[in-house]
């Protein structure tokens, strides 16, 4: 569907293109849901565009989410306080058995719609719970009806979990390769793009990892792994004497990976996701992978991983990577007695991981991650005239340090408004809520009866 021409005239823009900089006072004019010119009075230009008012607003790319598990959208703060192996036993070991594909298509559409509401515009859907060819539909028609513009990871059985992780388990399924012929022929659906979720040596034995990572290239399909958690050494090292690294997939987490495995992932060109709340509070590392990543130039992008440990938005990660690494900083410095005399990363850097750094762990930066002529108009548009967010000089700090996705007051994807004044619109956010909690009490009397 064509979308009507918008200008956002008046706000402060934060095109995170390199070659344009910030315009303290500027308009981005949208044509056909692509940017079509950036600039300080483009009233001329839009003809009849609808107009958005972004005065005392901040303009930003919509930001990317690089790895979340959206299915689990309906369980937030389950598991607050758990470790990793405490989610993986309560979450992957009851509670996803219990989802029927409603439950997945409830689950994974409030999951998108959390996203949206917080400025994100494109997740990585790190989907491990599909038993059934109905939950893998299910899964893909929730993003697709969310109007997000994601990628759909297919990944492990969830109900099967026993049979999916250990010495001795199952292949990777074979589904994939039917969701891949009938719902993304073309290699897209509309704003989807489709990979692979795989366990890595970290949760199967070397000769599944190997033939994982085989599946996954001989479909053309990017993968996403999960590597450098505590307590689950040397993945990189093995996939590298497997020969499997390469500038197809993204490692998640990574956090407790060695100098030389960073390094390897840097010389064979892959990406990384950093989730820097769920690192810390499950417990995955001491410390998100953010500097080591940052001084390597490897591309990486922030991410919230699951909702049931953690908040929504990127806006709290942003803080969360940016207090981290430079408290790993400060660290050295004052077990040297010593006190710092500069900062090595800021919030601009974080913001850049929430948008461009997003775009490029998925090879997507060619379409989206900056405000630039040319590309997707992915935008999120946050109110700064509240108390909080009345900052003195730098609107990009000020936003990164205290905004919410309450302060998120328009989403775009795609030239389409599915956020305004402040609430989620369209035909998926009038539903989606009841079916979320209908879906919630289901999962509810399951786990009751276990």
């Amino acid at each position: 569907m064509t979308q009507p021409d918008l200008l956002i005239r008046g706000g402060y823009i934060a095109t995170l293109d390199p070659s344009m900089g910030d315009l303290p006072v500027g308009d981005v004019l949208i044509r056909y849901g692509v940017i079509a010119a950036i600039g300080t009075d483009l009233s001329a230009e839009a003809g009849s565009a609808r107009v958005i008012d972004a005065r005392g607003r901040l303009v930003i790319p919509g930001m990317v989410d690089s790895h979340r598990h959206l299915w689990q959208g309906a369980l937030g703060g389950a598991t607050g306080k758990s470790s990793l192996l405490g989610y993986s036993a309560e979450i992957i070991g009851q509670v996803a058995p219990l989802y029927t594909p409603d439950d997945m298509y409830a689950g994974t559409l409030w999951g998108a719609l959390q996203a949206l509401n917080a400025g994100i515009t494109t997740v990585a859907d790190w989907s491990h719970n599909l038993p059934t060819p109905d939950h893998a539909d299910a899964n893909v028609r929730a993003l697709e009806d969310s109007g997000i513009r994601g990628i759909f990871l297919f990944g492990g059985p969830g109900a099967d979990a026993a049979a999916f992780f250990g010495p001795d388990a199952q292949r990777h399924p074979d589904d994939a390769r039917r969701v891949r012929d009938e719902l993304f022929p073309n290699g897209n659906r509309g704003r989807l793009t489709m990979g692979l979720a795989l366990r890595g040596p970290a949760f199967s034995n070397e000769a599944n990892t190997r033939a994982d990572f085989d599946y996954a290239r001989a479909l053309g399909l990017p993968m996403s792994v999960h590597v450098g958690m505590a307590g689950f050494p040397h993945s990189v090292d093995t996939l590298a004497r497997l020969d499997l690294l390469g500038a197809d997939v993204n490692y998640a987490h990574a956090n407790q990976l060695s100098p030389h495995e960073f390094d390897l992932i840097a010389e064979t060109g892959g990406s990384i996701a950093i989730s820097p709340a769920v690192d810390m509070l499950m417990a995955l590392g001491a410390h998100p992978a953010t500097g080591e990543v940052l001084r390597r130039g490897i591309p990486a992008g922030l991410a919230v991983d699951t909702t049931t440990s953690t908040g929504s938005d990127l806006f709290s990660e942003m803080r969360i990577a940016l207090a981290a690494e430079r408290s790993r900083a400060n660290a050295h410095l004052t077990s040297q007695h010593e006190a710092a005399t500069e900062v090595s990363l800021d919030h601009r850097d974080m913001l850049e991981l929430a948008t461009a750094g997003g775009a490029r762990a998925w090879w997507m930066d060619d379409q989206i991650g900056t405000l630039a002529i040319g590309k997707q108009a992915d935008v999120a548009i946050v109110d700064m005239r509240s108390p909080h967010l009345d900052g003195f000089s730098d609107t990009v700090a000020t936003a990164v340090m205290g905004a919410g996705p309450s302060d998120v007051e328009t989403v775009v994807v795609a030239g389409e408004i599915l956020k305004e004044n402040g609430l989620l619109v369209g035909p998926a956010a009038e539903t989606a809520r009841e079916l979320m909690l209908q879906s919630r009490r289901r999962i509810r009397a399951g786990i009751a009866a276990l």
